[in-house]
């Protein structure tokens, strides 16, 4: 099922219309609906929304069963999502559980990429494994290369940029748990 496909489903599941959805969600009704039919790739931003809209978890989008807590994930079976627009990917290094504190995730942002600005209640950590990233935080730019990390308050405005030709890939864990 794709994930325009299983947003609907999950909507129609928890019997809400795209008027209760877009209201929820501060997102426009005709979007959820091309999201729905497969039209168009959502942010990450804009999944996250949808995901709290419809109170779920974003890796629930992303999983075609629930599965029990896995303690080992093998590589194959990740979950990953790309976007276009930010050229991100992103994979899913666990499986969801209800004692889940923190979300390991392995990101990939391809040169020009860029993410939009984010804010979310918690901390994050990124550990940058391969090329270069700056973060723009709080209208401070910090530029991490190859073994740097960085950790810092989620709830105030970030955002991510890879402004040069290599993929930038890293360890990003958040905390509390919204994917």
């Amino acid at each position: 099922m794709e994930l325009g496909e299983k947003l609907k489903a999950i909507r129609i599941e928890k019997k809400m219309t795209l008027d209760e959805v877009a209201k929820k969600s501060s997102l426009t009704k005709s979007f959820i609906s091309q999201i729905e039919l497969n039209k168009t790739s959502p942010s990450i931003t804009s999944l996250m929304k949808l995901a709290s809209a419809l109170e779920i978890r974003l890796t629930d989008l992303f999983r075609e069963e629930n599965l029990a807590q896995e303690v080992l994930v093998k590589r194959e079976r990740r979950d990953s999502y790309y976007n276009k627009k930010t050229q991100l990917t992103i994979e899913i290094l666990f499986t969801r559980s209800p004692d889940q504190k923190m979300e390991p995730i392995y990101l990939r942002l391809k040169p020009g990429g860029k993410t939009e600005v984010l804010t979310r209640v918690g901390q994050e950590f990124v550990y940058v494994i391969k090329g270069k990233v700056k973060l723009f935080l709080n209208e401070k730019e910090y530029v991490a290369g190859e073994g740097d990390s960085l950790y810092f308050d989620s709830s105030i405005p970030h955002s991510w940029e890879n402004s040069w030709s290599e993929t930038t890939e890293g360890i990003w864990v958040g905390t509390p748990p919204i994917i």
